[in-house]
């Protein structure tokens, strides 16, 4: 029975190996987008056998919600990871008077799962993804679980999560884009590929403290890694493992001199105001390391590019 104190040390590695241009981040040398058989590296696209394993996952990841509706809608949701996004989600889509089978939920994290299971299948999770230094570690006895490693799929899986945004909005489908906004060009890009397309947007923000992210983020990650290794976890958690993300992560998405509230926050707060497909914004809040986000604030659009105004439920 792998106890907490062994997932803490486990955890402590992890940290070592995820720092920046560590065999764990996002600048490792075994990153799937720096395989020369994968990428055209000069031109920073896939290889057409790549491309076609692209084409394969978007075209069966879209079908697998057969009764998604083609309402132009989206559900754009902002904050920190393990914050509780999904169930704001869920809380989301009930005000519309839909169900969750009739939105397309587009998040790159689901994305990392399918190229890190195509990896084990394919034999490139050991011969190529998986670094020296992790496959040292395993031989002398440390697990590591595939989410361990999802940082090496990151580029390519939000590669995957444009592709299916842009076929998605071609096809009106009704989205929920589940993400950070961690990162202002790319959210501004985000919301007018939206506008252009003319879609009727709702701006969620999910919030909390640096610190309560850091501790969800970790308690998430410990709940799954624990349950893995015990024989607890069922399906895809059994195989995958714990979703890790490292506290340097976490850290980048909050100013120094602000750990109350992310840079997402503010990032989706311009983006509501910023456009006028936003017909509507809200403010999720989390206070505590367990617990749903509550809603502290709704803004609405009485017509498209007219003023948010305050709302109430």
């Amino acid at each position: 029975m792998t106890t907490e104190k062994q997932a803490a040390a486990h955890r402590v590695t992890l940290e070592r190996l995820s720092v920046d241009g560590g065999p764990l981040s996002a600048e490792a040398k075994t990153l799937a987008s720096k395989n020369p058989e994968w990428f055209n590296l000069r031109r920073a696209e896939p290889r057409s056998e790549r491309r076609l394993l692209h084409n394969d996952i978007v075209t069966r990841f879209i079908e697998s919600m057969p009764e998604v509706r083609r309402g132009k809608k989206a559900i754009v949701l902002a904050g920190p990871p393990g914050v509780g996004k999904s169930t704001a989600q869920d809380a989301l889509i009930q005000t519309t008077g839909t169900q969750k089978k009739h939105w397309l939920s587009i998040n790159a994290d689901d994305f990392k799962d399918k190229l890190l299971q195509q990896a084990l299948r394919d034999g490139s999770y050991g011969s190529y993804l998986m670094p020296a230094e992790v496959q040292s570690l395993e031989a002398s006895g440390e697990k590591f679980y595939p989410r361990e490693l999802a940082a090496l799929v990151h580029a390519e899986s939000s590669l995957l999560a444009r592709k299916t945004r842009g076929v998605s909005l071609k096809s009106g489908l009704n989205v929920v884009i589940d993400g950070t906004l961690g990162n202002n060009k790319h959210a501004r890009a985000l919301l007018e590929l939206l506008q252009a397309a003319e879609y009727d947007v709702l701006v969620a923000s999910v919030e909390t403290t640096q610190a309560i992210t850091e501790a969800r983020s970790m308690g998430r990650w410990e709940l799954g890694y624990l349950a893995a290794e015990n024989g607890t976890a069922k399906g895809l958690d059994a195989e995958l493992g714990g979703r890790w993300v490292p506290l340097s992560f976490v850290a980048s998405l909050f100013n120094e001199a602000n750990a109350l509230e992310s840079i997402c926050a503010s990032n989706a707060a311009a983006m509501a105001a910023d456009f006028g497909c936003v017909s509507e914004y809200r403010v999720y809040r989390v206070a505590e390391k367990v617990g749903a986000p509550k809603l502290t604030k709704r803004q609405t659009r009485a017509k498209p590019h007219g003023s948010l105004v305050v709302s109430e439920e």
